[in-house]
């Protein structure tokens, strides 16, 4: 190869310009190579312990080596915030490019921690010889003239928080301007209420979407979980990338500025997303399907509703949401979970029906799906209900493995004898395809609950179906997510 014909000393100079990208393939390459290598592997590896799956305060060193939090600043490889993190990286430009995963979420979490008395001592120890290097890199920030925003303003108010020991919003959003190489991204979007840093965001978001090829930062990302305000949503999934999203905590509604609408999704442009989870929120049936008009490609939906989000003062329209879920994206969807935690939501009666959902393998709903149509009936009309047809309409017969969950309470067991009345001879006609069905009951459900379970357990034999009863109180599967992910039931 060309690159052997250059004298030692030339290649000398181009070895730490292969950092940290091309480092690996070239020391791998010949014995020859490996040797010029070896005195940039220590530093190699030390970066990449830090900073291939960054989050703050990490550490390598033994905890004996320091009796209290304000001793990380001495370690110049541990960022304990971003302000720390940009200035590392404003001296070595190349520490931005080993960061492939970043848990941000903890940003100045220690500096809670720290005594007063000791915060300028130690802020001016660990940062001291940074300073220069760091207003260099905000003075060149092409974001920051994207955004239409004075480097040095922008600065200045960083830095003030700085000085206080304060999290800065400023830092957190411009260390996103420094991450080229970033994968996946776990961060709290929700945590942004300045414009400034806000725009500074935006400006990076929508860089990553117009360069989906370029060396720019956030365009590499294929998997987001963390807080994040409806506002934000939209961006996130015009990200060129984008296959996996995980938000929690907030309220989605279609109305005033939180219905997941945006320009960057309305020109016609649409998400790859492909894995979709919605933790500890409330999101109406409007907003969802303005989330999931934009994702063709999504596969999996998994959605934890709380009542916590809205204040407890809205009942959760399920059957409502499930129509919105199956008419954008139920011709493709392959797993889908819409379960609530909490035993007192209430859920809004209704005619639940999933036939629409053409592709569905796995499915997790609460039994409460059965109740909404009894509900929805007039009680004198509860024993001509069609066990047949509630069976075939609530699991879609593409069907094979199915999840309900239950406190085990009346009237639950209505719902569970209703749903599985005959299930040994009706399963070949309304769900041919079901081989799995795990279904909770706790040790303190009632008897007549426990005497259903039983009931469906000789159907199930019969039908050749496996039946899983499980006791504890927790969420039997995380269906389409890929990790587990296991949380307590009722809240």
């Amino acid at each position: 190869m060309a690159l052997m014909q250059l004298p030692t000393e030339l290649l000398q100079q181009i070895i730490p310009h292969t950092l940290p990208e091309g480092f690996e393939g070239l020391v791998l390459t010949c014995k020859y190579l490996y040797e010029l290598c070896t005195p940039f592997l220590e530093h190699y590896n030390n970066l990449r312990f830090h900073f291939q799956k960054f989050e703050y305060s990490k550490t390598n060193k033994d905890f004996r080596e320091f009796r209290y939090h304000h001793d990380l600043l001495r370690f110049p490889d541990t960022a304990t915030s971003a302000y720390s993190l940009i200035s590392r990286i404003a001296i070595e430009a190349a520490v931005g490019h080993y960061i492939l995963e970043a848990d941000v979420s903890l940003d100045s979490h220690i500096y809670s921690r720290l005594p007063p008395t000791i915060r300028q001592n130690a802020g001016s120890e660990a940062w001291r010889d940074r300073n220069e290097s760091v207003r260099q890199l905000f003075a060149e920030s092409l974001y920051l003239r994207e955004a239409g925003l004075d480097w040095k303003e922008f600065y200045s108010a960083m830095m003030e928080d700085v000085n206080s020991w304060r999290q800065s919003e400023h830092a957190a959003a411009f260390a996103l301007t420094l991450l080229p190489n970033l994968q996946v991204l776990t961060a709290a979007f929700s945590g942004f209420r300045s414009s400034a840093p806000k725009k500074l965001i935006t400006a990076v978001l929508q860089t990553a979407r117009q360069n989906p090829h370029g060396n720019v930062s956030l365009a590499q990302v294929t998997a987001y979980s963390g807080s994040c305000d409806i506002p934000w949503v939209p961006s996130l999934l015009a990200l060129p990338r984008i296959k996996r999203f995980w938000g929690h905590g907030y309220i989605g509604k279609a109305e005033d500025d939180n219905c997941i609408e945006s320009r960057y999704l309305g020109t016609g442009l649409d998400s790859r997303l492909e894995v979709a989870g919605f933790d500890d929120m409330s999101v109406d049936a409007v907003a969802i399907a303005g989330f999931l008009k934009h994702t063709p490609r999504l596969k999996s939906l998994t959605y934890w509703h709380s009542t916590k989000a809205n204040g407890g003062h809205q009942d959760w329209d399920l059957c409502k949401f499930i129509a919105a879920v199956q008419y954008e994206v139920g011709n493709h969807l392959e797993h889908l979970c819409a379960i609530t935690l909490e035993l007192r939501c209430l859920i809004t009666p209704g005619k639940p029906y999933l036939r629409g959902f053409q592709r569905l393998e796995s499915l997790e709903l609460p039994l409460d799906i059965v109740l909404c149509n009894l509900e929805a009936a007039h009680p004198a009309d509860h024993r001509s209900l069609d066990s047949n047809s509630l069976l075939g309409n609530i699991i879609p017969a593409s069907v094979s493995v199915l999840s309900l969950l239950s406190p085990g309470k009346s009237p639950h067991d209505k719902a569970l004898e209703l749903l599985f009345r005959d299930f040994a001879n009706q399963k070949q006609f309304q769900t041919p395809n079901l081989k799995e069905i795990s279904l909770t009951c706790p040790n303190d459900a009632d008897d007549l609950y426990k005497v259903q379970c039983a009931n469906l357990a000789a159907e199930a034999k019969r039908a050749g179906t496996d039946l899983t009863i499980s006791e504890d109180l927790c969420l039997i599967s995380t269906v389409g997510l890929g990790e587990e992910k296991r949380s307590p039931f009722y809240s």
